[in-house]
C-alpha cells in the first residue's frame, strides 16, 4: 500500500475496524469512499489477514479488500471454525485469491489449496499474490469448473472481475468475452489423485450447479466434506433450485448463511430466516456432527 496516498492508508485503517458480518463492499465502494482514492487507479498489494494480496484499486472485491481486509466476514469465520490444518480444499471461482489466502493460513503447511480461476483479467494477481506468499500452499489452476469438459465463453463485466460468468446471459452486461476451458470437478480430482477434498467453496456467479454437476462422482461418495457455495434462487415456498437439490439428492444436510449485522447465523433451510440468504452449506452425513459443533449450529 506503499504507493497510495496517505489519506487513503488512513482510510483503510480505519476501515479495518469496522465490526459487522456484512456490508463491506458496499461501503468500499460507496461515493463517500471514493473521496479517499487515490488520483488515478492504480495496482498496489494489500496486507490482509492470511497474508499479502495484489489488487487492482479500480475493481469492486480490489478496493473492497483494500480499504477492509477482507470480502465477507461470513465466508472468514466459516474457513476459520471449519478448516483443519492438513486439510485439502478447493477454491472455486478465487477471483483474487482473498479466500485462497485464507484457506492456505487454515490448512497450513500439510494442507493444500486447489485454486480455480480462468479470467486473463485476474490470472496476473493472482500469480503474483501467490508468488508474494511462498510459504502458504496455494496451486492455481486456469481452467473453470463445469458439468462436461468444454470450451465456455467467461463473460467478464466492467469494474468487477468477480462477476464474470459462464452463463449465456452474462453477455449482455459483458466488457469482454473471453473463451476457457472447462473440466468437471470429478475429472479433475482423478486426475490429481485426490481421494480427500475436504472443504469446497464455489462461487462461480450462476454456473454453481453445473460445477456440482460435473462432481457428481465425488459427492455420491461424500468426498467433499463441506461445500460452501452461492444460490441466489431459494425459496422455502418454491421447489428447491438444482443445486440444492442435487446435494441433498447425494445426502448431503443443507444449510442457509443468513444475512446478519453482528454472529454467524447459520439455519435449517425450513427457518423463516433462510429466504434471505445467498450462501448456503452443505455437509457431508458422515462428518456433519462434527462441522455442526464447529460452527454451533
Amino acid at each position: 500500500m506503499l504507493n497510495l496516498p496517505m489519506k487513503t492508508r488512513v482510510a483503510a485503517g480505519l476501515a479495518r475496524h469496522y465490526p459487522a458480518m456484512s456490508g463491506r463492499g458496499t461501503i468500499a465502494n460507496s461515493t463517500l469512499m471514493k473521496y479517499f482514492d487515490a488520483s488515478e487507479p492504480v495496482d498496489t498489494f494489500a496486507d490482509v489477514a492470511a497474508g499479502s494480496i495484489k489488487i487492482p484499486t479500480h475493481d469492486y472485491v480490489g478496493r473492497t479488500i483494500l480499504y477492509f481486509g477482507d470480502l465477507d466476514l461470513k465466508i472468514s469465520t466459516i474457513i476459520n471454525r471449519v478448516v483443519s490444518p492438513g486439510d485439502v480444499t478447493l477454491d472455486i471461482g478465487a477471483n483474487l485469491g482473498i479466500v485462497s489466502l485464507h484457506l492456505a493460513q487454515s490448512v497450513g503447511p500439510h494442507g493444500h489449496v486447489h485454486a480455480f480461476e480462468p479470467s486473463p483479467l485476474v490470472i496476473p494477481y493472482l500469480t503474483d499474490t501467490i508468488n508474494s506468499n511462498p510459504d502458504l500452499r496455494i496451486t492455481h489452476h486456469g481452467i473453470a469448473l463445469g458439468r462436461e469438459q468444454s470450451k465456455l465463453f467467461l463473460h467478464i463485466p466492467p469494474r468487477n472481475a468477480g462477476e464474470a460468468t459462464l452463463m449465456t446471459d452474462g453477455a449482455k452486461n459483458a466488457m469482454n468475452s473471453v473463451e476457457v476451458s472447462v473440466e468437471t470437478l470429478s475429472t479433475f480430482a482423478a486426475t490429481q489423485g485426490l481421494t480427500q477434498i475436504d472443504f469446497i467453496k464455489i462461487d462461480v456467479e450462476g454456473f454453481e450447479a453445473e460445477v456440482l454437476a460435473g462432481g457428481k462422482a465425488l459427492l455420491d461418495a461424500h468426498i467433499p466434506k463441506a461445500i460452501l457455495f452461492e444460490e441466489h434462487s431459494f425459496s422455502r415456498t418454491a421447489a428447491l433450485p438444482s443445486s440444492l437439490e442435487l446435494l441433498s439428492g447425494c445426502g448431503y444436510e443443507l444449510y442457509a448463511i443468513t444475512k446478519s449485522l453482528f454472529g454467524l447465523k447459520i439455519v435449517p433451510l425450513t427457518n423463516p430466516r433462510a429466504d434471505s440468504a445467498h450462501d448456503f452449506l452443505a455437509l457431508a452425513p458422515d462428518t456433519a456432527s462434527l462441522y455442526k459443533s464447529r460452527l454451533q449450529i
